[in-house]
């Protein structure tokens, strides 16, 4: 349909009142007569039929007849469905109108290419195709059948439930449209979205049929509706479901440079097909067989993991491929731990997922972002990598090699600062070279400790204090002393779960070092602090990691033992406290010192030219082409530059300076400019080759617009899947911002997944400066919302006299089993809980955390990605200060405003999508321009429904379309202004 006749046909559907409005071909009756007369009370099908006259989807024929027995054609059934899709909100009338929508959207119509065939019955088997298209899923018909028995929308004619007891060859009549449309409307609102393209098929994989489904093979089968109905399931049929929903590969290829990764989701079911619940939790073993590094969160210090939980029925990692110089297909493999009897399929199952490992060369781009207005919350991409895993401890004894076996004690003797090795023995049986069977000390002198984990009595410390312990058990105190040391100390020594050497200190703190704690942890603090920690004077940045750690052990304790220790030990906490500060001060002035004269801010760019397998080349003779901001700078690859991430000298890396900073997302471009010849073959792919990262500069909160005594609770989700979005634990520092701009007293803040964890409560400014809080703990990965929640609420003081309010953070997924108490319980103490789901509307647990915050008279803010948290955040500390409502001003950034983009080239279509924010109501249109050398093409995209902006034209419409490269979407208030852009990469 033509532009202007699609508006016509719209005008005319505003302006017309119509009459008359025809029953499928019968006159409509007087709406005050609406007792059906042709179906008994007792009928199964009379309930379906009253409620489609009730709600006028269909009229009844003269003399009240419901007439069950019309067949049904094409048009009247998507007539029926148009009216139930809330998204749809055009005339249901107009036949032109309706198959031109659902057309657009790839609903399996005869009648979109083929008139005549409108006015056909539509069969059985035709209405499964379309319920699973409604659902967004392109199914075949006997597949389509079996998706209708899973939702319970049919049971079968004769209750067998298999293909042929559905009848799917026999027409539908009005009985049966009625009843399954009725079903379909149990089961929540209809809000059809179709299918992203011509429906084939695609989605048969989705859904396995049980054995002997289709009865032509000489079988039958009862599908049970509750485990364990049928005790012959495990040997009649064992592959009653298939357990596996569904499987997703973020990216099936990556770079093999040791620093690529990709992100794996499952979706799972029970061995009986029911959903699981989010506050449970499945162990699963994973490997790799190619040897990538799995682990649970995306960061570079993220170590290895050989389990992994589920978040109730999502299992969520992330592969990082291993630095290779061939291309390899690795086999990523998940086997249940100890299967219960409700998952007694998965015993002895495989589930696994391929990931194509690709060496390539790679302009690798890094950054910094240095914001003197708010220095603990500067971001930036550059990090030190992954800790290197230590040699595991052997000793030669002849010519015999002898690990050093686990769980054990090494007496150490010696060490060697500089190389960080430790001279130990550890008395060992071993086999000699002549096969006898012996045993005594086994002595090495090359125990690597730098990167392994140092302890003391089970806490971690520094290299620094694990260097000064030592020290003063073999030689003794420094100063005078009657003690001169043992001429040894003694560790621990296991090996952790990622591989790593630990070496935990045995015998230091005596008897009179811990006897007057209740907790060892107290003594350790004490004792660190006391006898090794310079004071502030002689503090230096060599120091730094030592304060770090202490500081670390301090803040984990509860407000009450802080005051008892400050109470008991305030010369010795006083002490760590003028250390905590002189180390700022000394950072500080490092920043200073580092900063390029004249820049007071800065983003830092650094480029680095990698060879296929992940080594950086350090002697690259070039130069590279950087663009930031609309600014544009070419500098040379220095051979001696300093090492950025710990200045040991690394070299190799090409670094410019910006003198401005974009907050949020924006985009910095490298490309090579002089080129090294010695080089050429290693960077061919390189060659006139553009590219591009996304870099993120953390957004400044605005000066607060009003003042109130407050009490705040952040409940912060660390669940499987909020670890997922939020792999580089983004909200950490956020929160710890959002505290401090708030300045609650007190300001609690609590972690959770199935169960809450308290993990601070002090003034704002002490909880925000505590550098460990809200880090990832490994640990349970479900999800229980209502449970932290009930903690948080009865953890308030009872002042009466301050606002209090709990923000919530989570992705949402979560059941809602006691919540109405909670809630109860929240506005009997007047708490207003400000919800910020993150995840596309499309996903989270909308419902449910709209329930939350407006039963509570708090705010709900939705962002697609957690980097958008900020606009959120800020909202909601202008509604708790003000005590008035704000929403979430960051609709006003693009990348806020569009959940999704799409742009898809169809064999002669192409179809162009754009989710907008549910909560953007200040958009009121969306254009989309699509951006070539040779002219642009603009489109304004038609409302579909629920925040959906769609439209198919023709391809002939796009000339030379492998020229356009970038499209842009720009949202449209109603007075016909952008308020934002996105720009979508072809």
């Amino acid at each position: 349909m033509s532009k202007t006749k699609k508006l016509m046909a719209m005008l005319l559907c505003c302006l017309l009142v119509f009459s008359v409005v025809f029953p499928f071909g019968a006159t409509e009756t007087e709406a005050a007569s609406k007792q059906i007369s042709d179906i008994s009370k007792k009928n199964s099908k009379y309930k379906a039929a009253k409620w489609t006259i009730d709600n006028d989807y269909l009229q009844l024929y003269k003399g009240n007849k419901f007439q069950s027995g019309t067949l049904v054609m094409e048009w009247q059934m998507l007539q029926f469905l148009a009216k139930m899709d809330k998204n749809y909100h055009f005339s249901t009338n107009d036949k032109d109108m309706l198959y031109e929508y659902y057309g657009d959207l790839n609903i399996p119509l005869y009648g979109v290419n083929n008139k005549s065939k409108r006015n056909a019955n539509i069969s059985r088997g035709h209405f499964a195709r379309l319920y699973a298209a409604v659902n967004g899923l392109d199914l075949s018909e006997i597949q389509a059948v079996r998706y209708l028995y899973m939702n319970e929308i049919t049971t079968g004619t004769t209750g067998k439930q298999t293909y042929e007891d559905y009848k799917p060859t026999r027409n539908i009549n009005r009985g049966d449209m009625a009843v399954f449309m009725y079903r379909i409307n149990q089961q929540g609102k209809l809000a059809i979205e179709g299918l992203a393209s011509t429906p084939a098929g695609k989605d048969n994989n989705k859904i396995t049929l049980p054995v002997n489904f289709v009865e032509s093979k000489n079988g039958t089968v009862t599908i049970p509706t509750t485990p364990g109905e049928n005790t012959d399931d495990k040997t009649t049929r064992p592959d009653v479901y298939k357990a596996v929903k569904k499987i997703n590969v973020e990216n099936e290829e990556l770079t093999a440079n040791g620093v690529d990764s990709t992100l794996i989701t499952i979706d799972l079911r029970d061995s009986y097909g029911n959903d699981i619940s989010y506050d449970e939790s499945l162990a699963f073993k994973v490997t790799s067989k190619a040897g990538a590094k799995v682990s649970e969160t995306n960061t570079s210090t993220s170590g290895q993991s050989t389990t992994v939980y589920t978040d109730g029925p999502q299992l969520s990692v992330y592969v990082t491929a291993p630095a290779l110089t061939k291309s390899v297909v690795d086999t990523i493999r998940f086997e249940m731990i100890n299967p219960s009897e409700k998952y007694y399929t998965y015993k002895n199952q495989v589930i696994e997922a391929s990931v194509r490992y690709v060496p390539k060369a790679e302009l690798r781009i890094s950054y910094e972002v240095f914001d003197p207005e708010q220095t603990e919350w500067n971001g930036g991409t550059v990090d030190p990598g992954v800790r290197p895993l230590p040699a595991l401890p052997q000793g030669v004894v002849g010519t015999t090699t002898v690990p050093f076996t686990q769980n054990g004690v090494i007496t150490i003797s010696n060490y060697d600062p500089d190389l960080k090795v430790m001279t130990g023995s550890k008395w060992e049986s071993y086999t000699t070279a002549d096969g006898k069977l012996t045993q005594g000390q086994v002595t090495s002198k090359e125990i690597q400790y730098g990167n392994a984990d140092l302890k003391l009595e089970g806490q971690i410390i520094s290299v620094w204090l694990f260097e000064q312990i030592l020290d003063y058990m073999i030689e003794g105190p420094k100063e005078e002393s009657s003690w001169g040391g043992l001429g040894s100390a003694k560790v621990m020594y296991t090996v952790n779960n990622e591989g790593r050497a630990t070496y935990d200190l045995q015998g230091v703190m005596s008897e009179e070092d811990t006897e007057a704690f209740d907790s060892m942890l107290h003594a350790v603090i004490i004792y660190l602090t006391d006898k090794f920690l310079p004071i502030a004077d002689q503090v230096t940045l060599a120091h730094e990691e030592s304060v770090e750690v202490i500081k670390a052990m301090y803040d984990r304790l509860g407000q009450i033992d802080k005051n008892l220790l400050r109470k008991d030990y305030a010369d010795i906490i006083g002490k760590l406290e003028g250390a905590v500060a002189k180390i700022k001060v000394l950072l500080a002035g490092k920043e200073l010192q580092q900063r390029p004269e004249g820049m007071d801010r800065y983003t830092k760019v650094i480029v680095n030219l990698v060879a296929p397998g992940g080594v950086i080349i350090t002697d690259y003779k070039g130069t590279v082409e950087v663009t930031f901001n609309g600014k544009t700078r070419v500098v040379s690859f220095d051979t001696n530059t300093k090492d950025y991430n710990n200045g040991t000298g690394s070299r190799g890396s090409a670094v410019v300076y910006f003198d401005d900073i974009l907050y949020g997302k924006a985009q910095v471009k490298a490309r090579l400019i002089d080129l090294d010849p010695r080089y050429d073959k290693v960077v061919q792919s390189l060659k006139n080759t553009t590219v591009s990262e996304q870099i993120f500069a953390n957004p400044r909160y605005e000066n607060n617009l009003c003042s109130v005594e407050s009490e705040v609770m952040f409940v912060v989700d660390h669940s499987g899947s909020m670890k997922a979005r939020d792999a580089k634990n983004y909200t950490a520092n956020k929160v710890k911002q959002t505290i401090k701009q708030i300045g609650a007293n007190p300001s609690h803040v609590y972690r959770f997944n199935n169960r809450p964890n308290h993990e601070a409560t002090d003034k704002a400014d002490i909880v925000s400066s505590i550098d460990s809080l809200l880090t990832y703990k490994n640990e349970n990965r479900s999800t229980n919302i209502v449970k932290a929640l009930e903690t948080a609420i009865g953890n308030f003081t009872t002042n009466q006299y301050t606002s209090k309010a709990i923000v919530l953070v989570t992705d949402g997924y979560s059941n809602s089993n006691g919540l109405e108490q909670v809630l109860r319980d929240a506005k009997l103490k007047g708490i207003a809980i400000h919800t910020v789901s993150v995840g596309s509307y499309t996903t989270v647990n909308e419902k449910l955390l709209k329930d939350i915050s407006s039963e509570t008279n708090g705010t709900y803010q939705n962002i697609t990605s957690i980097e958008n948290l900020h606009g959120s955040l800020q909202a909601i500390i202008t509604t708790i200060l003000c005590k008035t409502p704000v929403m979430n001003n960051s609709c006003l950034v693009g990348d806020t405003i569009f959940n999704n983009t799409d742009v898809r080239i169809e064999t002669s279509k192409v179809t162009i999508l754009a989710d907008v924010n549910t909560g953007c109501d200040n958009v009121k249109g969306v254009r989309v321009v699509f951006i070539s050398p040779s002219g642009d093409v603009k489109y304004d995209l038609p409302a579909r429904g629920s925040s959906r902006y769609m439209h198919r034209p023709n391809l002939y419409e796009f000339p030379e379309f492998d020229l356009y490269v970038e499209v842009e979407f720009q949202a449209i208030d109603a007075t016909g202004n952008i308020i934002g852009t996105k720009i979508h990469n072809m």
